[in-house]
């Protein structure tokens, strides 16, 4: 038996076949002593389920029997890992390639600070298209484990998380459904005085690979859960900000910002003329859900104040 603690690595997945071909691949060479790995299928159409019976028979293979998005499918692989005792998980996404030592140098992360919530890898991909060489490289010049105590943001696509954090703030806001949902998440452990770590072992991240083809409807999802981040988080000048931000990036004609970043193609999707219809309807959307985005945000000040009177008392 292993002393080492557990980890779970969640592999969300929507008819990506072709992207499971190279990421499970990867993630099974992993130079760890006690790890799984588990699928978590959001009602893929394509033959994914299949390619894993054939192929990887022995991962498991969740299916949600609908497209629950990221949020709900990754509760989905939380609530199932810790039922078999996972200690630590990994939120992966299907389009990765890892280092071997990444899920090492996460556990050593976690281990140097009990305040240790969240730890991410250093990613390439994370906000805007690396070429794959550029991974490879930085493999072959990875020398020690490096880990650091960072206040950024861990991005989704390879996010461990300790388990017990679920325990003190809640589960993954199904609200998003997809996008901001791990923004959300670290920012209320952070209220509840958890920390985020990074590591320096590499790993590659597709980027957009879901959405690469559907570019209106990632905006939509951005921009619409940007302005409900704010209204969860913020107060009423950052929400007043976040709205301007996203009329500004969207809709403003000479609007000169780095259009290789993801997250600026996803604000600014179209045409200035369709943004502004775009952001305009997403701004209504909130409107019409504002009273459960507040019921929500209620509750999570609620987890968060109860986890910190738990500590000072």
């Amino acid at each position: 038996m292993s002393t080492d603690p557990l980890v779970t690595v969640i592999i969300l997945n929507r008819n990506g076949r072709q992207h499971l071909e190279y990421c499970l691949p990867s993630i099974l060479q992993t130079d760890y002593p006690n790890f799984n790995v588990i699928l978590v299928d959001n009602d893929s159409s394509d033959d994914s389920r299949d390619y894993m019976r054939a192929h990887f028979p022995q991962i498991p293979v969740i299916e949600t029997g609908r497209n629950a998005g990221w949020a709900g499918g990754n509760n989905v692989g939380i609530r199932y890992a810790r039922q078999y005792g996972a200690r630590y998980v990994v939120l992966a996404n299907n389009d990765i390639k890892v280092h071997p030592q990444w899920i090492r140098s996460c556990v050593a992360a976690f281990q140097s600070d009990p305040c240790v919530a969240f730890a991410g890898c250093t990613v390439y991909g994370d906000i805007r298209a690396v070429p794959e060489e550029e991974f490879q490289k930085a493999c072959r010049e990875w020398k020690e484990i490096r880990t650091w105590i960072t206040d950024d943001y861990i991005d989704g696509m390879a996010l461990f998380i300790d388990v017990t954090v679920f325990d003190r703030i809640g589960m993954i806001d199904e609200g998003y459904f997809i996008y901001c949902e791990e923004t959300d998440l670290e920012t209320r452990a952070r209220k509840a005085g958890f920390k985020r770590a990074k590591t320096n072992v590499p790993v590659w991240h597709y980027s957009r690979g879901y959405f690469r083809k559907m570019t209106l409807k990632a905006g939509f999802y951005a921009i619409r859960n940007n302005i409900r981040f704010a209204l969860k988080n913020c107060s009423l000048l950052g929400i007043m900000r976040a709205l301007a931000r996203e009329y500004y990036v969207g809709c403003w004609p000479f609007y000169h910002g780095d259009m290789t970043k993801v997250t600026t193609l996803r604000s600014r999707p179209g045409h200035p003329l369709i943004n502004f219809f775009l952001v305009t309807y997403c701004v209504l959307w909130n409107v019409i859900f504002l009273p459960r985005t507040m019921l929500r945000r209620f509750e999570d000040y609620r987890l968060v104040k109860t986890h910190l009177m738990s500590k000072a008392g």
